[in-house]
């Protein structure tokens, strides 16, 4: 089964092709530059390095949200328009899911924080000690408030992503013994995307989605439809 993997909703974009049980290859950036115009190139770039031709792509998957709502449109929009053309069938996976997969069995207790300015975050947060175990649902919430989340947690508490390091300044003197994910790991990449959906596929009892279903994961109103709310409210 081959599996391409994107993922674009964060300052860092990527795509990846996965095979019987690995990763053939991996198109990552980090430079801030538009997925508008890098996107394509990127996926282009890792389907011929893998030696794969874009019509013997199994399944298209990509990380549909949370993150940044340009972002995400242009890979859930890229997956659709790769897809449907060739009726292939699609599997969306959560970004925090993707961000925290690097930290399977590591023992810690992962939480995944990506930053939603404003002092709040996207966050979800996950049991690494046996495997990978997510404990709780995707949410857009304050530091403070997944601060007050924390305090029960016995476990090495882990943040990664691309909200670690502001989410740390204000952790580091609530929650004991906290630390941050190493740069090495800490963005989300494609290759955990292929690899969340394999997982998936395997299970048995899904065999993906029609790319005509497939939609972002905004979790929250755009800050335009928020004071948009906020005008007809008054």
């Amino acid at each position: 089964m081959k599996i391409l993997g994107v993922d674009s909703t964060a300052t860092a974009a990527s795509a990846a092709v996965y095979s019987d049980g690995k990763i053939l290859s991996l198109n990552f950036s980090n430079t801030g530059l538009t997925h508008s115009q890098t996107l394509l190139p990127m996926i282009d770039s890792a389907l011929k390095s893998a030696g794969v031709d874009i019509k013997d792509v199994d399944i298209f998957a990509v990380s549909n949200g949370p993150g940044s709502f340009t972002g995400v449109r242009i890979g859930v929009s890229a997956v659709k328009g790769l897809a449907q053309p060739l009726n292939k069938k699609c599997v969306t996976v959560s970004t925090l899911e993707v961000i925290a997969k690097p930290l399977e069995n590591t023992g810690c207790y992962a939480v995944s924080v990506m930053d939603a300015r404003c002092n709040q975050v996207y966050t979800a947060q996950f049991n690494c000690l046996n495997g990978f175990e997510r404990i709780t649902e995707d949410e857009a919430i304050t530091i403070d408030e997944l601060a007050e989340k924390l305090k029960t947690v016995t476990q090495p508490v882990v943040l990664i992503g691309d909200g670690a390091n502001v989410t740390y300044k204000k952790l580091k003197d609530v929650i004991p013994g906290v630390a941050i994910a190493p740069l090495s790991v800490r963005y989300q990449s494609a290759a955990n995307v292929c690899l969340i959906a394999a997982e998936k596929l395997e299970n048995g009892d899904f065999t993906g989605e029609e790319a005509s279903d497939i939609l972002p994961n905004y979790l929250r109103l755009s800050q335009a439809e928020r004071e948009l709310k906020k005008k007809n409210n008054n």
